[in-house]
C-alpha cells in the first residue's frame, strides 16, 4: 500500500509541469493574437466644429493614406489635417453623404500581412445658419452682436457700403462684428451671410435690423414745494453704474451730501441749518453725454439736465417782525416773552415758519394815511416789499423784493449780530389835484413838499403805489413824442418806480400840471435833496385827481424848499451814467 502511493505521488509531479506550459503556450497565441488585432488598422469618427469629422485612428502606426465624402452623385476630396478631415473645396450645407476613409496600418506587417482597410461613414454637412432674431437691441459698443441658431466661423457682412468678412478658428453662436459706436436710441440695418464652417458654402444673404438702447432720462421728486430741509430725490429710468456726482451742480450751492439708495435712485439731504432755504429756487444741472451719468447699459442722458424745486417760502409774519426789528418798516414789533438765553442760527432758523408772539406799533405818530393804509400784518404788501429792497440794497444782495434764502440767512444774521438799517424811513407822495404835487417824508416828518409835473393824458403816470427799483443821477432819455417825433432828453436825479416812470429833475419853465410822459417831474433844485434822501425800495404813491396832499403837522418840515422855478440847481451830479432809456420824461 505504502508503495503504491508513493508512485502515485510521483505520477503527478511529472504531471504538473507538463500542464503549466500548455497554459503558457495557449497565453502566448492569445498575447499575439491580441497584438495583431491591435495592430490592425481602424478608424471612428465623431462630429467636430472644426471640421467635417474628427477622425480618431486605431492600430499600429496607422495613417489614413485617402479620403474622400460622396453627396448626391459626386465626390469631394478630403484633407487630413491633424485629427480633422476637412473638404479641399466648399460643400453645400445640410446634405447627407458618405466619408469614404482608405487607412493602412504599420509598413512592417502591411508586408507581411498586407494590411489595408477602406472604411465608409454617414455624415451630413452642417446646415445653413439662421440668424436668431432679425431685430437686435444693440449695445453702445463698437461692434454688433448677432447670435445664431448653430455656431458659425464666417459672416460677410456689408457696412456703409463696404463689405467685410470675418473668420474664427473656433465656431461661434454669438459673434460680435465691428462697427461704429451709435448713439442711443438710434437705428440702422444691414445684411449678412455666414457658414457653418470655413468649407460650408455661405448662406443666402439675410437682412438685420438694430436698435441702440435708448437715452436714460431722470425726473425729480418731489414735485412740488418742498421743506428746506428736506431730501431732494433723482431717480433714472436706467440702472446707473457711474453717476459721476462731482459734475452735478447745484445752484444755489448748499452744503449735503449725496446717498445712493438703489442702481437707479439717488437722495441729497442738505446739511445747513437753513438746508436750501426758504422760498428757493433750487436748480440741478447733470451734465449728458458721457462726462454725466453712465447706465449699465452704457447708455447716458442726450443733453445737459436741468431739474427744479421749489422750498416753502417762509412765514410772512415773522418776516415783517425781523424787518420791523431791524429798522426796515415804518412799525416796531416787540416779543411777548423774551428769549431765553442766547440765541443761536438754529433756533433763530425754527422760527422761519414758526414765528413767536409779539405786537406790531407805529414807529412814527406823524405818517400819510396813504402809508399807513399800505401795512397788513401777515400779508406781502408792497410796503413789506420796498422795505426788503432796502435790506437787499443794505446788504449787497440783488435787489428784487423777493424774501429768499439769502434774504433770510442775511435777515437772521443781522439779527444775531444786533445789525439795524443804515437809512432812515422815506416815502415819498404824489398828488395829481391841481397844483401837482411831490411830498418826501423822513422818518414820519414831512422834509420838503415841492409842485411837481406828471404824464399828460395820453401818457398817464401810473397811480398807485411802487418801490423804487433803480436810481442813477444823470441819464439821457430817449423815446418818442406822441406825435412820433423822436426825443433825447437830459434828466437829473433819477429814481425809477414803476416801468419807465421816474422821479427826477427836468427842467421846466413852471411846475404844477401835466406836461411829461409819465415821469414826475421835479425842479432842478429840489431833485438832488429827493435823491440824496430816499434810496432802494423806498415807496412812491401817486393819486388820482381828488385826493389832496397829506396835511403837515407842526415841527414835520426841517426846510421847506419849495420851488416853482426852473433855475439851475445848485448842486449837479458829480457822476454821469451813459445809458439811455426808452421812457418819458
Amino acid at each position: 500500500m505504502v508503495a503504491q502511493r508513493q508512485q502515485t505521488n510521483r505520477g503527478a509531479l511529472i504531471k504538473g509541469p507538463r500542464s503549466w506550459a500548455g497554459i503558457l503556450i495557449v497565453a502566448v497565441i492569445m498575447m499575439i493574437g491580441i497584438a495583431f488585432w491591435l495592430s490592425m488598422p481602424r478608424a471612428t469618427i465623431a462630429k467636430s466644429q472644426r471640421g467635417l469629422v474628427k477622425v480618431s485612428l486605431g492600430g499600429w502606426n496607422a495613417s489614413v493614406q485617402s479620403a474622400t465624402f460622396v453627396y448626391a452623385g459626386k465626390t469631394a476630396p478630403l484633407a487630413l489635417q491633424g485629427d480633422l478631415l476637412k473638404p479641399t473645396r466648399p460643400l453645400p450645407s445640410g446634405v447627407l453623404g458618405t466619408v469614404h476613409l482608405v487607412i493602412d496600418g504599420d509598413p512592417f506587417l502591411r508586408g507581411i500581412f498586407g494590411e489595408t482597410k477602406t472604411l465608409s461613414f454617414a455624415v451630413d454637412t452642417p446646415t445653413s445658419p439662421v440668424l436668431k432674431s432679425h431685430y437686435i437691441d444693440r449695445l453702445l459698443e463698437p461692434y454688433l452682436s448677432v447670435a445664431f441658431g448653430q455656431p458659425v466661423d464666417m459672416v460677410k457682412y456689408d457696412w456703409e457700403g463696404t463689405t467685410k468678412t470675418m473668420r474664427w478658428l473656433t465656431p461661434k453662436l454669438v459673434v460680435n462684428l465691428p462697427m461704429a459706436v451709435g448713439h442711443p436710441g438710434s437705428e440702422g440695418s444691414m445684411r449678412l451671410q455666414a457658414g457653418a464652417r470655413s468649407w460650408e458654402t455661405p448662406s443666402a444673404w439675410q437682412e438685420v435690423r438694430w436698435t441702440t438702447i435708448p437715452y436714460i432720462h431722470a425726473f425729480a421728486s418731489p414735485t412740488v414745494e418742498m421743506s428746506p430741509n428736506g431730501v431732494l430725490t433723482v431717480t433714472f429710468s436706467q440702472p446707473i453704474a457711474r453717476p459721476n456726482l462731482r459734475q452735478w451742480i447745484f445752484t444755489p450751492q448748499t452744503p449735503g451730501a449725496w446717498h445712493q439708495t438703489n442702481s437707479e435712485t439717488f437722495t441729497y439731504t442738505p446739511s445747513h441749518v437753513m438746508g436750501f432755504g426758504p422760498g428757493a429756487l433750487v436748480s440741478l444741472s447733470i451734465p449728458g453725454g458721457r462726462t454725466g451719468p453712465l447706465a449699465r447699459s452704457g447708455s447716458y442722458l442726450a443733453q445737459t439736465l436741468n431739474l427744479t424745486w421749489t422750498t416753502v417760502p417762509g412765514s410772512v409774519l415773522r418776516l415783517q417782525q425781523l424787518l420791523a426789528e431791524e429798522g426796515y418798516l415804518p412799525v416796531t414789533w416787540q416779543r411777548s416773552s423774551p428769549a431765553s438765553g442766547q440765541e443761536t442760527m438754529q433756533e433763530q432758523a425754527q422760527t422761519i415758519y414758526n414765528p413767536p408772539l409779539g405786537t406790531f406799533q407805529w414807529e412814527y405818530p406823524n405818517l400819510p394815511a396813504s402809508l399807513k393804509l399800505l401795512w397788513a400784518p401777515g400779508q406781502m404788501t408792497v410796503m413789506t416789499k420796498g422795505a426788503i429792497m432796502q435790506f437787499e440794497r443794505a446788504n449787497g444782495l440783488t435787489v428784487d423784493g423777493i424774501a429768499g434764502p439769502a434774504v433770510w440767512r442775511a435777515l437772521l444774521s443781522d439779527r444775531l449780530a444786533g445789525k439795524t438799517s443804515p437809512d432812515g424811513y422815506t416815502y415819498i407822495s404824489v398828488t395829481e389835484n391841481a397844483p401837482e404835487t411831490m411830498q418826501l417824508w423822513v422818518n414820519g416828518q414831512l422834509r420838503l413838499s415841492s409842485d411837481a409835473n406828471t404824464g399828460i393824458s395820453v401818457t398817464p403816470t401810473y397811480l398807485g403805489t411802487y418801490p423804487i427799483y433803480e436810481r442813477l443821477p444823470f441819464q439821457i432819455m430817449r423815446g418818442n413824442n406822441p406825435n412820433g417825433t423822436p426825443y433825447a432828453d437830459p434828466v437829473y436825479w433819477i429814481n425809477y418806480f414803476a416801468g419807465s416812470d421816474a422821479v427826477h429833475g427836468f427842467f421846466r419853465s413852471s411846475y404844477g400840471f401835466p406836461q411829461s410822459l409819465g415821469c414826475v417831474e421835479l425842479p432842478l433844485n429840489i431833485a438832488p435833496i429827493v435823491y440824496h434822501d430816499v434810496h432802494y425800495g423806498t415807496l412812491v404813491t401817486v393819486s388820482p385827481v381828488g385826493v389832496a396832499p397829506a396835511p403837515a403837522k407842526p415841527g414835520a418840515f426841517a426846510s421847506n424848499p419849495t420851488s416853482t422855478g426852473g433855475s439851475t440847481p445848485s448842486s449837479q451830479p458829480t457822476s454821469t451814467s451813459t445809458s439811455t432809456s426808452s421812457s418819458g420824461n
